[in-house]
């Protein structure tokens, strides 16, 4: 099988989509952010490269590091919210989408963030129609797209598996009764 070769768009890196960044190529973008510990668009790439290798905890501190830098690092923003919801953390992942709903009605991000929001949901037609409304505007990014269908199909043939909503304290008490009406 041949790999598709993706550019990454940053510091001139380009990476077979299936592949793992080589490991010299890795300790160099290591080296790189230590020499310039304040490039967000070097940080996005470490993140979305130890991401893909499931090294979660230390892709979010360097994507949110990177935020924190660069809030205005909009896809980094959307994928730090993916990558909460494949840790099972809703709430986090809207936490940090809430910005992108700032963006322009044309924008791609923007409708990106609200079909992902329609799944938490489990509002599977919403997540599908944002969804094709952010791929049909999205001309930037053709791997986010790429994953974006893959993901209405999940939904459309039921195999996607929505994160759990978010809870709120209240509610959770209520299933469980008034506690100051247990008995203990």
């Amino acid at each position: 099988m041949t790999a598709h070769r993706v550019s990454l768009g940053y510091a001139g890196f380009t990476l077979p989509a299936d592949e793992f960044m080589d490991p010299s190529d890795l300790l160099q973008l290591r080296a790189a952010i230590n020499r310039d510990p304040a490039n967000a668009q070097l940080r996005y790439l470490l993140a979305a490269e130890l991401a893909q290798r499931h090294e979660y905890p230390e892709a979010v501190a360097q994507m949110r590091t990177a935020l924190d830098i660069d809030p205005k690092l909009h896809f980094a923003r959307l994928q730090l919210g993916l990558l909460y919801l494949t840790l099972a953390q809703p709430n986090d992942s809207l936490a940090v989408w809430a910005p992108l709903e700032e963006l322009d009605e044309t924008a791609a991000l923007k409708a990106f963030k609200r079909g992902l929001e329609a799944l938490i949901r489990d509002d599977f037609p919403a997540c599908i129609g944002y969804l094709q409304q952010g791929i049909a505007l999205n001309t930037q990014n053709a791997p986010l797209n790429h994953d974006m269908s893959l993901l209405i199909e999940k939904v459309r043939d039921g195999s996607v598996v929505a994160p759990p909503a978010p809870v709120d304290a209240g509610d959770a008490f209520a299933r469980y009764g008034e506690p100051s009406r247990t008995r203990h």
